[in-house]
């Protein structure tokens, strides 16, 4: 009986290293798509370098066992190829958890487009505690779009609107949830908004007039990954896996995913390996963790995207992190590159 309670301990330590291995290096596969979207995992995923902790735990655990020649032999390979798996997902996790190591290693091709232009995108979601001060200082790079999920329309920061802005807003689906609230610069010309299905709201924005050349742009905001919003949150995921894929799908995506990269679908579109598109943080190595602010044990996890669908980007100008105000979330602003 012992023996075989020790053997299913490895076995099941082997599987879990495996299965994070896999996550690491194939996110966005519909196997580990589905994998990171269960209870539980999806809330481990979220933060590696804790992952990472429990790895060289069992690493150090499965090491003397391996070694050990009075063990039976099939604990032993059990433990030995536990150990492997856990110093490789380890590794990969230290060093490269969102692929951007891999991502500039990759050598992207340039999209053809002789007439690129620059845009800046930030994202910031403000709890609904925006202010004055803090929508000042948001203003102050001038973004061209500034996507800012949980922000009611009628904040007083807001009142009499936002000078050279347009303003809009969704509706969210949970009364004490603010909506997805987005300001288009006037530089852009006349912009229109179309509301798209998402549990606190979500907008695609786009040129009234095509000829500008101006890019379009979904503003979301998924619900979390919770107990009580599970299904929401694979709904809401499965939403922007479905516009990113489509054919006429928007220049960009911006907003709070409550996922990171190796979340569901998200790499499959704007991760390492994809040919559509990239987390504008890819280009520039500048992966950083956005929320909470105070972190889980000093570790946040970058869950707030800006990402560019034409393509995968060569190279990114800037990507920023910055506090601001009393949310609990990182504002992130990006400068990208895109053919008008």
């Amino acid at each position: 009986m012992g023996k075989t309670l020790i053997r299913a301990f490895w076995c099941l330590s082997l599987a879990g290293a495996l299965a994070w291995l896999a996550i690491l290096v194939w996110p966005g596969h519909p196997v580990t798509a589905w994998l990171t979207t269960r209870l539980v995992i999806a809330q481990a995923v979220a933060f590696p370098t804790l992952l990472v902790v429990v790895g060289a735990g069992v690493l150090i655990v499965a090491l003397p066992v391996a070694l050990r020649r009075t063990t039976s032999g099939a604990t032993r390979v059990l433990a030995g190829l536990t150990a492997v798996a856990c110093a490789a997902s380890s590794l990969l996790a230290v060093t490269d958890p969102y692929g951007a190591v891999r991502y500039q290693a990759r050598g992207v091709p340039s999209i053809g487009c002789v007439d690129m232009q620059l845009y800046r995108v930030t994202t910031y979601n403000a709890l609904d505690t925006l202010t004055d001060q803090s929508l000042a200082r948001l203003l102050a790079d001038e973004p061209d779009f500034l996507v800012f999920p949980e922000v009611s329309p009628d904040t007083p920061a807001l009142a009499g609107g936002v000078p050279g802005y347009q303003v809009f807003a969704s509706t969210s689906g949970k009364a004490h949830i603010a909506p997805t609230l987005t300001l288009v610069s006037d530089r852009l010309g006349t912009y229109m908004a179309q509301e798209v299905p998402m549990t606190f709201g979500a907008l695609m924005l786009a040129p009234e007039n095509d000829d500008t050349g101006h890019p379009s742009l979904l503003a979301v905001h998924t619900a979390p990954p919770v107990p009580s919003y599970m299904q929401q949150w694979r709904d809401d995921l499965a939403t922007i896996d479905r516009l990113a894929r489509n054919e006429n799908r928007p220049n960009l995506i911006a907003g709070d995913f409550n996922a990171t990269l190796l979340h569901g679908g998200l790499a499959s579109y704007a991760g390492v390996r994809s040919q559509l598109g990239a987390d504008a943080a890819l280009a520039t190595y500048r992966i950083e963790g956005t929320w909470p602010v105070g972190g889980v044990l000093g570790i946040r996890a970058p869950i707030d995207h800006i990402m560019v669908m034409q393509g995968p980007p060569a190279g990114g100008e800037e990507v920023t992190y910055q506090q601001v105000g009393d949310s609990d979330h990182l504002a992130v602003s990006a400068v990208v590159d895109l053919c008008s």
